[in-house]
């Protein structure tokens, strides 16, 4: 039998248990940080430990109704940050909006957030951004006032996303946008081939508190160029600088053909792997090549088969001079021999007469 005075203690310690345990459930994933506007919505979650069966519900609503929703499993999640983007199909108009973020850790609740945008928003800005646009290589932003008159400052975030999940951002605090400029930044991770990125940028105005964001996709490639004012052949070789133009890691070689009217002779070699404005030279020595003038193409090949850059010139083989035979060498001749024995005979003969 429990005591009666015991009854109340034990309440208040199970009121406080069922407190506790839920909040600690909802601990495990936290949104620390939301965006959104009419083409793009952005959210980054907290988890506290590794979790197994996490799926996130975007809702778009517009006066207390949904016109769009998305759901996204994200089954493991390792402890730390993710951030994940979401692109709306439906057709938007100049109104307010609200898009809702919520997670669920193995079907229940553990977080919920949401936050307000006016689509249409424009014209409150102090800039215009001219052109956004990414590549292989990078992404870069060209930004100008609206008036010349009235500069602002802004903050720059660019955002490169593999798969809808944040691969690499990186800030740029109080810009001046005093006329027009460009700022870029050139990736510094590895893509990968064949595959789609989308970036975002993201403009904060320090005027209007607006923050604006643009969209760029691209396609990731390898891209390698030979390096013309770099490329030297005469009748013994070739030396050819390759450079990286992409952060997408080229695995290749570099093949030459050397033809003319009788002769079409093929040389390859293997290249080191590079990526963006890493360079290496390759080296060719040429073999049993008739003398003759020869039309010189250079390829770049990845491992695919796939001709990245080209290169055309000329080259003449001349004949190549025998090589001298190497002179021997040996004890000394019998003329050298006789002369040594003249002269000590004389030295001999001198020493005697003088006794």
């Amino acid at each position: 039998m429990v005591s009666m005075r015991l009854i109340p203690f034990l309440t208040v310690i199970f009121f406080f248990v069922t407190l506790i345990v839920p909040a600690a459930a909802t601990e495990q994933a936290r949104i620390t940080d939301m965006f959104a506007n009419g083409d793009v919505c952005e959210v980054t979650i907290g988890f506290s430990d590794d979790l197994h069966n996490v799926t996130l519900r975007y809702d778009l609503m517009l006066n207390d109704r949904s016109i769009d929703s998305k759901v996204v499993e994200l089954g493991y999640v390792p402890t730390g940050n993710v951030t994940r983007i979401v692109f709306w199909d439906s057709y938007l108009e100049k109104n307010l909006y609200v898009f809702e973020v919520s997670v669920f850790v193995d079907g229940k609740l553990a977080d919920s957030r949401q936050t307000e945008f006016i689509y249409g928003n424009q014209a409150l800005l102090e800039f215009k951004v001219a052109g956004f646009n990414s590549d292989n290589k990078r992404a870069a932003v060209v930004i100008s006032p609206n008036n010349i008159y009235s500069p602002s400052i802004v903050d720059l975030t660019f955002e490169i996303f593999e798969e809808n999940e944040l691969l690499y951002s990186a800030t740029f605090m109080d810009v001046p946008v005093i006329q027009a400029m460009e700022k870029n930044i050139k990736w510094p991770v590895l893509l990968d081939n064949g595959r789609k990125y989308v970036t975002v940028l993201k403009v904060r105005s320090h005027g209007s508190d607006i923050t604006s964001a643009y969209i760029s996709i691209f396609m990731a490639e390898q891209d390698v160029e030979i390096m013309a004012d770099d490329v030297e052949l005469d009748e013994y070789g070739a030396s050819i600088t390759l450079k990286g133009m992409s952060q997408v890691p080229f695995y290749g070689k570099v093949g030459v053909t050397l033809s003319n009217n009788a002769t079409n002779i093929y040389f390859e070699e293997e290249s080191d792997v590079l990526t963006l404005n890493k360079e290496d030279t390759v080296g060719f020595l040429w073999e049993d090549i008739p003398p003759g003038n020869y039309t010189v193409e250079i390829r770049v090949i990845n491992n695919e088969g796939k001709i990245l850059d080209s290169y055309e010139t000329a080259v003449r083989i001349r004949e190549l001079p025998p090589v001298p035979p190497e002179q021997t060498k040996g004890l000394p001749g019998p003329g050298v021999i006789g002369n040594i024995a003249a002269l000590l005979a004389v030295f001999f003969l001198l020493r005697i007469n003088r006794r």
